[in-house]
């Protein structure tokens, strides 16, 4: 196909070369890259391979008894219209002793056993130029970093921004003044709020080496674990080249399958993922503004981790991962 200008386009340029140099230089590069972008799905090796590896169970997808469990969910958890399921589930919740309950979700944490956070700190870079110069860092300086930037991250991630004054909610001496819903920085799903944020504290000023889980009702950090001071940060995933020793904390996302599945059914675990990804968001913004980095994990220790935050990995999981650290 010729351009207006009547020159062809780069693609379509011929290239003399010898048979030599077509051998040496294009054919094994064009094999490969045709050989994995092809649709082909069919493969008679992918009950027989020893390592299932991913790219072995799409090749046997047409053909093979392997399969990807995603797949299985993805056909179910949406099944159709006609599925009066979650209508029911999602009309439960507009009950008002349910709305009361939410409400009252805020009492759940002793405040004498916390420890308070300072009050978040500035961010006046633009929106606009933090969205274009985020990137994921994978270097870290370990120099510590103050605790009103973790206080920061965490409270834009997944702090209390404002209320919902409830309506036709009858008073009553035991709920007291519970009349509001609190609505927290980064959306979720019925405002049922299933993910919460762990952290490894390893180089933080003024706060104890340790895992903690934040309480966003209180902007807090409550001790789930102590780290001795030759803990091995290696146990909480695969870094590779990163130094991840010298990152600052791990932030954890932990999924609690009831507390939205209740209302959602099987949709309430594709809901979880989409709120972490928001919060994940919100933190890589956050650091950015601050001039820390952020890196995604995907490679992380789930039941390592999971025994480490005291979670029992059935009805609580650890389904995200991100390092934290001074550049």
């Amino acid at each position: 196909m010729e351009r207006k200008d009547g020159r062809k386009p780069e693609a379509a340029r011929k290239t003399r070369m010898t048979y030599e140099q077509l051998l040496e230089g294009e054919i094994g590069v064009v094999a490969d890259v045709v050989g994995f972008a092809n649709s082909q799905m069919t493969s008679i090796y992918a009950d027989t391979t020893v390592v299932k590896s991913p790219e072995v169970v799409y090749r046997g997808v047409l053909s093979s008894r392997n399969r990807f469990i995603s797949e299985e969910y993805l056909l179910n958890f949406r099944r159709s219209r006609a599925d009066m399921s979650q209508i029911i589930g999602v009309n439960n919740y507009r009950l008002p002793s349910v709305v009361q309950s939410q409400a009252c979700r805020r009492h759940k944490e002793d405040p004498a056993k916390l420890v308070p956070l300072p009050k978040f700190g500035p961010m006046n870079e633009p929106i606009g130029p933090v969205i274009r110069s985020r990137r994921s860092f994978r270097d870290y300086s370990g120099r510590p970093i103050p605790l009103e930037q973790l206080a920061t991250i965490l409270y834009h991630a997944q702090g209390i921004t404002g209320k919902m004054e409830l309506r036709g909610i009858p008073k009553t001496v035991t709920f007291d003044d519970d009349d509001a819903l609190y609505v927290r920085a980064a959306p979720s799903g019925g405002g049922l709020y299933p993910i919460s944020l762990y952290v490894f504290a390893m180089g933080v000023k003024d706060l104890e080496r340790g895992a903690y889980r934040y309480v966003p009702e209180h902007h807090a950090l409550k001790r789930v674990a102590r780290l001795d001071a030759d803990f091995d940060v290696n146990r909480l995933g695969q870094f590779g080249e990163m130094n991840a020793q010298a990152a600052n904390a791990f932030v954890v996302f932990v999924y609690d399958l009831y507390a939205n599945s209740r209302k959602y059914g099987d949709s309430g675990m594709a809901y979880a993922f989409i709120e972490a990804g928001e919060i994940s968001g919100h933190v890589h913004l956050a650091c950015t503004a601050l001039g820390l980095g952020a890196c995604d994990i995907g490679g992380f220790s789930k039941s390592e981790i999971e025994a480490l935050l005291g979670l029992d990995g059935l009805s609580r999981h650890a389904i995200h991962f991100l390092i934290i650290g001074n550049r």
